[in-house]
């Protein structure tokens, strides 16, 4: 996989998971505020949210689906294109970007910063296999000449 496939894939998996996020957080609150009530626990601690089982109650719940399943499409998106630059950049005889790709992205998984900076830095000074030159194969030798001439 190309290095700016790659690149756009990730770009398009942040942009997705932005949104879901956004769509998914927005309606979250406006559910809690405005989609019912909150009431006094029955042990005395804390309160209940009671919700209001009506239209607005359900258009909340399901902008919520569609937008954290759109963030978990873009979190898959952005996995993909994680994959892809570490298969990239496997295939450079120079293990560096692999081994940091490899390293940030599993750091990522506990730290999203990490994971984040380390992709950002391959799409600025990465290096792409698909740019780099393939070893051509041995050529065959010469068919020795049909008559052979005496050295003298």
């Amino acid at each position: 996989m190309a290095k700016s496939t790659v690149t756009k894939i990730w770009v398009v998996g942040l942009i997705v998971l932005a949104v879901g996020l956004l769509v998914g957080g927005i309606s979250l609150g406006l559910m809690l505020a405005y989609g019912g009530h909150f009431t006094s626990a029955a042990t005395g601690n804390g309160s209940t949210f009671v919700p209001t089982l009506n239209s607005f109650f359900w258009t909340m719940v399901s902008l919520m689906t569609i937008g954290f399943g759109a963030a978990a499409v873009g979190s898959v998106l952005q996995l993909a294109a994680w994959v892809g630059a570490l298969v990239n950049t496997y295939q450079i005889p120079d293990k560096t970007w692999f081994v940091a790709l490899l390293v940030g992205g599993i750091i990522g998984l506990g730290f999203t910063l990490v994971g984040y900076a380390v992709m950002i830095a391959y799409f600025v000074a990465g290096t792409d296999s698909s740019l780099q030159t393939k070893p051509s194969q041995i050529p065959t030798p010469a068919a020795p000449p049909a008559q052979l001439l005496p050295t003298g």
